[in-house]
């Protein structure tokens, strides 16, 4: 009887020392990867001062997003380590910075003076289900101007491919998607050739002008 006692006690230790070691999910935050630098553009010139974007309304500043159809909700436990719009916005700054095709790029608070101001909105980001497999799908309604005056205005849309269902594969998808508009961004900028006119307005000529995009 007594061994039969110490056998259920031993069991009931056990079992109660199983369910305390069992792992605890816990939050995971995350930030943007940032582009490796280019070489420095022959025909770079011009600031450029990229202001604060402004976080659509349907997207959540905290947490990564899923989105299937009209149905939008928030990974389990994957959080950005900072509100998204900020995020963003650095990482825009950043991977205009590092193109080097523009003489400095700032932020909204950095003194002096720019060439031109680039403001806008995070329309989407997020990471897209659909039939074919998943989509890191980022767009950016973004416009330039110069003076006040309003140079260009448009939705810059890139979607990358997902080769997994993590929250890595997410992240990094959505840094490539972001890089991509990066690049869409600086060839709507050459196609107006407004590199070589900052250059022209500064009154540089130790560099070729730009050719215009084809």
């Amino acid at each position: 009887m007594k061994s039969r006692t110490f056998l259920v006690a031993a069991a009931v230790a056990l079992l109660f020392a199983a369910c305390g070691s069992v792992a605890v999910p816990s939050e995971r935050f995350y930030r943007l990867a940032a582009p490796a630098p280019a070489e420095p553009d022959p025909s770079r010139g011009g600031v450029l001062r990229v202001q604060d974007l402004q976080l659509s309304t349907s997207l959540d500043s905290d947490c990564l997003m899923r989105q299937h159809g009209v149905l939008l909700e928030p990974r389990p436990l994957a959080r950005w380590i900072a509100p998204l719009d900020r995020l963003v916005t650095d990482a825009l700054v950043l991977g205009l910075s590092r193109a080097r095709v523009c003489d400095l790029v700032k932020g909204a608070a950095d003194p002096g003076g720019e060439d031109w101001a680039l403001r806008g909105r995070i329309v989407d980001f997020a990471e897209v289900l659909e039939a074919a497999g998943a989509k890191a799908r980022v767009t950016l309604e973004l416009w330039l101007e110069v003076d006040g005056t309003m140079v260009f205005h448009d939705e810059f849309v890139a979607e990358r491919e997902l080769a997994g269902s993590s929250a890595e594969v997410a992240v990094d998808g959505l840094s490539g998607a972001l890089q991509g508009v990066v690049g869409e961004l600086i060839l709507r900028m050459r196609a107006r050739d407004l590199f070589a006119v900052a250059r022209a307005r500064a009154g540089r000529s130790d560099v070729p002008a730009a050719s215009p995009a084809r």
